[in-house]
């Protein structure tokens, strides 16, 4: 036989080798997020990670990547489009540019606690927000809790006028950076994890986040002073990119789907859980205070944010505004 026709059907022979081999390995799901691996949605994207690496061994593998590891949740977005990460969770905040309508999420005062936010989340148009960026290939899959938002600096925050003239970081929020504008706040969009330096180096004098970002971060370790003004709502969205969630077979995709709604009832659960646990320890920690407002002190606080809901209405769409009103009176 001649040594070319030899050479051939080694090679071919090696070239299935190697596509059995391919076909044999388990898809790899890359969940990136940037938080702790103790808050809600360190342990949410653990537990996931357990159940697909036990109900789906062999077919599919989970890998996690916290604490900003692969990428911070500005960066992940695209990350998810080409195929560097397969799912991630960034905040609600970070969805303006891919989708306007999740800015709700942010506006000040808009729900009054996280059973609103659950009621408008389960209704017709919030479960419709999960696929709005669907044009841009990103499918929401899940929302995830982390409760209510504090503020916090080197000073007391009583009243807004105490907020008057210091630095805010905050998340990469138009919303957000609005509302601190009508307080008088210098509003700094930065990373998560760069949140604790800033303040430690005194680049900002305050912050907003929940309880346990909060705790995770030491935050209170250099804030004293907390503001418990549940103004807004901080959670995140499970994402995927589109075409990635598409090709699965759709056994694998079935399952996910199904382990995804097991892990996100239990991720809300530790959420609630978590959120006051964690309260109680910086409320704990030497030389901490944490100023809980009066009613008329909250209508101060309320009446310096919420005009800023007109401005945002073109974007955000009036509709979905309305419907996470309805949401709060459908008790």
């Amino acid at each position: 036989m001649p040594i070319g026709r030899t050479l051939l059907g080694v090679l071919c022979l090696l070239a299935v080798s190697i596509t059995s081999v391919h076909a044999d390995e388990p898809i790899l799901i890359r969940f990136s997020h940037v938080v702790g691996e103790n808050t809600p949605k360190g342990k949410g994207a653990e537990m996931f990670k357990q159940k697909v690496n036990e109900r789906l061994a062999g077919r599919v593998k989970v890998e996690i990547y916290p604490r900003s590891l692969k990428f911070n949740d500005n960066e992940v977005f695209m990350a998810l489009l080409f195929g560097d990460v397969e799912m991630a969770a960034p905040s609600l905040s970070k969805f303006r540019g891919y989708a306007p309508a999740l800015e709700v999420f942010d506006l000040p005062f808009l729900f009054d606690d996280v059973d609103h936010v659950h009621r408008f989340q389960h209704s017709d148009i919030g479960q419709q927000l999960l696929q709005t960026m669907l044009p841009v290939g990103i499918e929401g899959l899940a929302y995830w809790d982390n409760g209510m938002r504090a503020i916090s600096a080197n000073k007391p925050l009583r009243v807004p006028p105490d907020a008057d003239g210091l630095v805010f970081r905050i998340e990469p929020s138009t919303v957000i950076q609005q509302q601190y504008t009508e307080l008088g706040v210098v509003a700094v969009p930065m990373p998560f994890s760069q949140v604790y330096d800033a303040i430690r180096t005194g680049v900002v004098d305050g912050q907003e986040n929940s309880w346990s970002n909060i705790y995770s971060r030491d935050i209170h370790a250099l804030h004293k002073n907390f503001t418990e003004l549940d103004h807004s709502f901080q959670g995140y969205m499970v994402i995927t990119s589109q075409d990635f969630w598409e090709d699965l077979p759709d056994d694998i995709r079935s399952e996910l789907t199904a382990i995804l709604a097991e892990v996100t009832e239990e991720v809300n659960r530790m959420a609630a859980e978590q959120s006051e646990s964690d309260r109680q320890k910086v409320a704990a920690a030497e030389g901490v205070e944490i100023l809980e407002p009066s009613p008329s002190d909250v209508q101060l606080w309320r009446d310096a944010m919420t005009p800023i809901w007109d401005q945002f209405q073109p974007e955000i769409g009036a509709a979905v505004i309305d419907a996470a009103v309805a949401a709060g009176n459908a008790q």
